[in-house]
């Protein structure tokens, strides 16, 4: 006996995961029958590898089935509410079906449309009925409450290369654009948000942190500081509310100005092509410059519970049918390793479509990698905008978003990061550089588009993107128009097809590398190239199936030259004396190169380090402790790139000095080789430039001004640019005073007074004094002088037993006399008890004031019957009345160190 391995074939791919073991005769030994056998196996597996995405996963024929959402018939029989949605042929003649029949429950109307109804009150036997009624076309679950993805608050906007267009493209910011966020209602008040909300009459008193960190994500204005800054930061913000799944109205949406909406949101693992996937379809279809951004979800160490992909742990597990629609887009998350978080849901859709078309960073969290393809994907549309006059479709932001991106997970496409990382710089080149081609073809015809790739191209990359009409949900496929892309080098002949991986419901096959071949799924297609041959190629695009009419498209394509410093860019200020990121692309793989930097007005480049592994596309640099600005550069074997230049600096930390009635004073530490400082303001929506300083504080006399902003915040100006502003101050609202910042006993009740005083300024300060209340006037007791650090212990040597009245005087040199509030203080002596209110109402609660910590506190009538006792902790001990009648009672105290006080008590 021998162990042979033989391959498991089935239609769509090979398992290598069965081994048998089978008797070997004597003349299966021979050579040239081995080699036959190992050809024959070749030539079925590249068979079945070029036939493995050609059609859509085994779906099952049960009419039931195929016109019922995948498990509503089990979740019906666990639910409280018996609801289902249908869709129908003639709205009229079901309602009529419906009265025949004997129907009991309500029905609601959930979009605008005559066909879609909601049922209440819907029996096993109801929902037989209802599949067998021929007026129904489908069945599917009601609405669901969405949940808010995980929200994290850890964006890292250099990974996608968002500081690099910011660097280059400075009026890239979102200017006369509009997103909306669907979810709970964002803070319209927050300061980063300030301003730019859409209708905010509209919002209720209630919002949430996600709904305004995504919007933040977004278009943050930066007005609370460096990370308060989003993506797309001076556009406007709509919000709608998630309690319906179905999309809102588009062309209320796009009457706002709104060109993009984003979801980060989900309702559990679901894997199919229902009523709200087909809307918004269909809405796109309708309303062609509206983008749709969802998160792919976090459930991507789950399963489908029912579905073709039932039971596949990790794969097909996006968080709602909505986000399997063919004309928006799904993202998932990148971990800070560049690979696909874990909890980030994976692909492919029920019909073995590739899902998420994209991933961004995100550690795991697809919330926040939504709404940075969100912001992302308002700047392409506004390149477009500023270019040509009006907006782009969303099926050429995607072409531009999906080409750009950089390969991520499994090379070329697959289903955990779909077609890559989103790369900001590369989608705005593609619109600032014309590098798309919009199109219309017929069925069976052809369209050719000429391409002439460049010498030096290290790899070409084309995508074509074609948005149509939404399938019915109960079809085996989405897709409806079926386009071929083929890229032709027209020179040599040589053909290449697009790459396309196996649907096939087995976790081998899922996982199996992407190969070219003829794609019959998606609407979404994509040839790649390494190294191609400079010359002149074509750019074939089929009208393979369209039923009718002309199907139009868009082609987006790139050529990548070698490699490129992404990160710190332009005007990008990197932390001074501390590990930085550096970022760079366009690398091959295994290439070491060699890091060095340049100091502004110096010619030496120092090393930074050497033998880098490129593939990396990254390396943690301990930047040098200066304050300048400065350049990088990469050395391969191919090449040298420098970087821009950006500045080494440091976040400053802006403090109040003080805050008086004639004048605030804010201060900072000073940076070395800094002479100016920029102090900001927050204007009516974003930081403006308020005034320059040559010191490290500002003097802001108040009757000078109209009126102080409320925030404020400084940035250092490095060789004559303004680096990153300091996290903002309220000023007002940090409780500090005029130069005192805090005046507080150490106790309030004590046999010894002491008291902490703080200030929060010596500029100009003369002396301190600390006064004590004596007869209705303050007198001194201590001054100090020359007053030269910012805490001080105060001390009264001869206090009055009882209460003690304290207040603190500071003078400047300019005379003037500035006071704390009055603190009362207590001083007590072992022998000192003091008792109030006295007379004492019964039920008030009598307070106590006596020097120790803990004392037996007992209550006596004038019989001497002791009618309460209790054990007291604290300077001021507290005993309830309550119950007492009226008269005179002795208190009695036992102190810890043994000694008895008494007094008397009068209950009135």
């Amino acid at each position: 006996m021998a162990i042979i391995t033989l391959y498991t074939l089935n239609k769509y791919a090979i398992s290598f995961s069965q081994f048998y073991e089978v008797p070997v005769k004597k003349q299966w030994k021979r050579p040239a029958l081995l080699q036959l056998w190992a050809l024959l196996l070749l030539v079925v597996f590249l068979s079945v590898q070029a036939t493995a995405q050609q059609q859509p996963p085994h779906k099952k024929s049960n009419a039931m089935y195929g016109r019922m959402a995948p498990g509503l018939a089990q979740s019906l029989r666990t639910a409280k509410s018996k609801t289902v949605r249908v869709q129908v042929k003639n709205k009229a003649q079901f309602l009529s079906w419906l009265a025949e029949h004997g129907y009991q429950g309500s029905i609601d109307h959930p979009i605008a449309t005559d066909r879609i109804l909601t049922l209440t009150n819907i029996s096993a036997k109801t929902l037989q009925e209802l599949s067998d009624c021929t007026i129904v076309t489908y069945i599917d679950k009601p609405n669901r409450q969405a949940k808010e993805e995980i929200e994290l608050r850890d964006a890292d906007f250099a990974v996608n290369h968002i500081y690099s267009v910011k660097g280059l493209y400075p009026m890239l910011n979102g200017s006369n654009m509009a997103a909306s966020v669907k979810e709970e209602a964002f803070d319209k008040n927050d300061m980063d948000l300030k301003g730019r909300a859409i209708q905010p009459e509209t919002f209720g008193a209630l919002y949430t942190p996600h709904a305004t960190t995504m919007a933040t994500i977004i278009a943050g204005a930066g007005n609370t500081g460096p990370r308060g800054k989003g993506i797309a930061d001076k556009a406007r913000l709509a919000s709608s509310n998630f309690v319906q799944l179905f999309p809102d109205n588009s062309q209320e949406l796009l009457n706002k100005g709104v060109s993009l909406q984003n979801h980060s949101y989900g309702v559990g693992v679901e894997n199919y092509y229902g009523l709200e996937s087909a809307a918004y379809d269909r809405e796109t279809f309708q309303n062609p410059t509206l983008l749709h951004v969802f998160s792919s979800g976090n459930s991507g160490n789950k399963a489908d519970a029912v579905g073709v992909y039932t039971g596949i742990t990790g794969f097909a597990n996006l968080t709602g049918q909505f986000k399997t629609s063919k004309n928006t887009l799904s993202v998932g998350a990148l971990e800070p390793n560049g690979q696909v978080g874990a909890l980030s849901s994976k692909g492919p859709a029920y019909d073995g479509r590739v899902k998420p078309e994209l991933v961004a960073y995100g550690i795991g969290g697809t919330s926040e990698a939504a709404a940075v393809v969100s912001g992302v994907s308002l700047l392409v549309q506004q390149a477009y905008k500023e270019l040509h006059g009006s907006l782009p479709t969303s099926a050429l932001v995607k072409a531009a978003l999906i080409n750009s991106a950089d390969d991520a997970g499994r090379p070329e496409v697959d289903f955990e990061a779909g077609f890559g990382n989103t790369d900001a710089l590369g989608a705005i080149r593609t619109i600032k550089d014309n590098r798309f081609i919009l199109g219309a073809v017929a069925n069976g015809a052809e369209k050719l588009h000429a391409l002439t790739v460049p010498a030096g191209t290290k790899k070409l990359k084309v995508t074509l993107v074609w948005h149509e009409a939404d399938a019915a949900p109960e079809a085996a496929k989405a897709l409806i128009n079926d386009l071929d892309l083929v890229l032709l080098n027209t020179t040599t002949a040589k053909t290449w097809k697009p790459w396309v991986l196996s649907s096939y419901p087995h976790l081998d096959s899922l996982k199996l590398p992407a190969k070219r071949g003829t794609d019959r799924l998606n609407n979404v297609e994509q040839i790649t190239l390494d190294l191609p041959e400079a010359g002149n190629y074509q750019l074939k695009v089929f009208g393979t199936t369209i039923p009718q009419g002309e199907q139009s498209y868009t082609l987006a394509y790139e050529f990548e030259t070698g490699p490129e410093l992404m990160y710190p860019t332009v005007g990008v200020m990197l932390q001074a004396g501390q590990v930085n990121r550096i970022r760079w692309q366009g690398i091959i793989p295994a290439e070491k190169g060699r890091l060095e930097y340049k100091l502004n007005g110096s010619s030496t480049w120092e090393l930074i380090a050497e033998n880098i592994e490129l593939g990396t596309l990254y390396f943690d640099w301990q930047t040098p402790d200066v304050i300048s600005k400065a350049q990088l550069r990469l050395i391969t074997s191919s090449a040298t790139v420098t970087s821009g230049e950006f500045i080494l600096a440091k976040q400053l930390n802006l403090n109040v000095g003080y805050n008086c009635d004639e004048a605030l004073m804010l201060h900072w530490a000073g940076l070395p080789n800094v002479t100016q400082y920029q102090l900001y303001k927050v204007g009516s929506t974003h930081l403006e430039p308020y005034i320059t300083v040559s010191d490290t504080l500002a003097l802001l006399p108040k009757n000078q001004l109209d009126v102080l902003p409320e925030l404020m915040s400084v940035a250092p100006i490095v060789e004559g640019t303004a680096a990153e502003t300091s996290t903002a101050i309220a000023f007002n609202q940090l409780g500090i005073g005029c130069y005192i910042k805090s005046f507080l006993p150490y106790q309030y009740v004590s046999d010894t007074i002491n008291m902490q005083l703080e200030l929060s300024s010596l500029y100009q300060l003369v002396s301190v004094t600390l006064e004590r209340a004596e007869k209705g006037n303050f007198v001194p007791l201590q001054t100090i002088a020359p007053v030269n650090q910012l805490t001080y212990k105060l001390t009264d040597e001869s206090p009055a037993l009882g209460a003690n009245l304290y207040r603190v005087k500071v003078t400047t040199q300019a005379g003037n006399t500035y006071y704390s509030k009055p603190e009362e203080l207590i001083y007590v002596d072992k022998s000192f008890v003091q008792v109030y209110p006295n007379p004492v109402r019964s039920g008030e609660m009598l307070s106590i004031v006596v020097a120790d910590e803990q004392v037996t506190v007992q209550l006596y009538d004038q019989m001497g019957k002791l009618v309460r006792e209790s054990e007291e902790v604290g300077m001021i001990k507290q005993l309830s009345t309550a119950g007492l009648h009226n008269g005179l009672y002795i208190l009695r105290l036992k102190t810890e160190s043994g000694n008895y006080v008494a007094g008397k008590i009068l209950v009135l």
